[in-house]
């Protein structure tokens, strides 16, 4: 019983932890469209951004920038020509 703990516990840590890793933060301002990186220099108004996770920004509309995110794009573009 207390190996299959154990091994619950790992398994839960190892998931935690995975999932924080794959999660991409980005920043969008208040009259723009699209989300960007941080350091992104198409941003305009970075003293208005705010940060939000990807998965957020695009459940909230927002499209990739087309610099930061050329895989995005790339990826949005592949699946509408199937």
């Amino acid at each position: 019983m207390f190996k299959k703990f154990v091994t619950f516990g790992v398994l839960a840590l190892f998931l935690s932890i995975s999932t924080l890793a794959l999660a991409e933060e980005v920043v969008t301002t208040p009259r723009g469209t699209k989300y960007h990186k941080e350091i992104c220099r198409l941003v305009k108004n970075k003293d208005q951004a705010r940060k939000l996770e990807k998965e957020d920004a695009l459940a909230e509309d927002y499209s990739p920038c087309r610099r930061c995110f050329k895989e995005d794009i790339k990826e949005k573009t592949d699946e509408s020509d199937k």
